[in-house]
């Protein structure tokens, strides 16, 4: 039987639940949602079962729970989720059982926190120029056709092959190809009407109903003897990205935010001001690890990181910003005090006694 959070609270299975997302980080506004993460522990027959269940979350993913053993996991991956719980303000805290006491941050911060949050920082700003680009750069009309990425090599240049056909008054179906070697892409293209013999070609590409388009030429049977009428170079890689990009702006279309790409249009930057803003609250954490191996959750740069994102600085000076942080933040990570890599032997045994001694708190009840 799956679990909800309602039945996490139910059963009292739930050991740690705060405040997350903005009102944790003190960058709420009235708009903002109400986020909420935590831990809970399995019960012991679904923990030793064929029912483990590792995170619980709402319909939104606006409510995240992780099960006692995922939760321990990400701390010895310096994941910076788990790491914003083990330091949550005593403000965000709904209930925090005595149990989890006994992790040390001491054990578990470690020198690894430079790639959880500033490659974590950085995947932002990807998101950001990938923004970036899908605004300045939108991809209309129809999907683009393998015929748009053929081309007829001339006696002193090249014609895309539909201009071609058209003044030669040809038709793509009654073209029949074999592969010209030593030619990447290149075939000898032939017409049916040049046979003495009546003569069906496959044409350059698949004509049928079929749902996925074409993705390469059709070949022929070549009577013997039947001279050429071109030289054909088919660019397969440009059309395999074309088609690829627009079905990813195809897709980023249905899926986007409306509401703030209507704020990132507003704003007139172009950019994803709020992945913007993360970018760099991001940044700023890793830095306070490697100079006190302590994020400030609850962000002392309140108004800065608001005023990224409502998109008042210009993209290029941002990204120049985030270059200079993230150099800032590898000279602190290399003269840090921090140990290499987080405790993961000492971490596990924390998962052990926790979830026994829950356990037999628990049976004892």
């Amino acid at each position: 039987m799956t679990l909800s959070i309602a039945d996490l609270k139910q059963q009292n299975l739930i050991v740690l639940d705060t405040l997350s997302g903005s009102r944790a980080y003190g960058l709420d506004t009235p708009q903002s949602d109400t986020d909420l993460r935590g831990v809970f522990i399995l019960p012991a027959e679904r923990y030793f079962g064929f029912t483990y269940t590792e995170q619980v979350c709402s319909e939104r993913n606006d409510h995240v729970y992780y099960e006692l053993g995922k939760y321990m996991k990400l701390l010895a991956k310096n994941n910076p989720s788990s790491i914003e719980l083990l330091f949550a303000p005593q403000e965000t805290i709904f209930y925090r059982h005595p149990l989890l006491a006994m992790i040390r941050p001491d054990c578990v911060v470690s020198r690894l926190c430079r790639d959880s949050f500033a490659g974590y920082a950085l995947s932002q700003v990807k998101r950001a120029k990938g923004l970036n680009k899908k605004i300045f750069n939108p991809i209309t009309g129809d999907p683009p056709r393998p015929l748009d990425y053929c081309h007829i090599i001339g006696s002193d240049q090249t014609y895309p092959a539909e201009t071609w056909l058209t003044r030669q008054h040809l038709q793509a179906e009654r073209c029949g190809l074999s592969v010209l070697p030593h030619v990447q892409g290149g075939y000898w293209l032939f017409y049916a009407d040049d046979c003495q013999e009546p003569i069906r070609f496959n044409g350059l590409f698949r004509t049928d109903n079929s749902a996925a388009p074409s993705q390469d030429v059709c070949l022929s049977s070549i009577p013997k003897g039947l001279k050429p009428r071109a030289w054909l170079v088919f660019n397969k890689d440009g059309y395999a990205r074309s088609l690829r990009d627009y079905h990813e702006y195809r897709q980023w279309e249905q899926e986007r935010n409306a509401t703030r790409y209507q704020g990132t249009l507003a704003h007139g930057n172009g950019y994803d001001a709020k992945n913007m803003m993360h970018t760099f609250r991001l940044l700023r954490m890793a830095q306070e690890i490697a100079t006190s191996g302590q994020p400030l959750v609850r962000r002392p740069d309140r108004a800065e990181l608001l005023a990224i994102k409502s998109g008042q600085f210009d993209y290029d000076l941002l990204m120049a910003k985030a270059a200079a942080e993230l150099a800032a933040i590898d000279a602190s990570f290399a003269t840090s005090t921090l140990p290499a890599s987080p405790d993961s032997g000492q971490i596990e045994g924390w998962a052990v006694a926790i979830r026994k001694a829950w356990y037999a708190e628990r049976a004892c009840a």
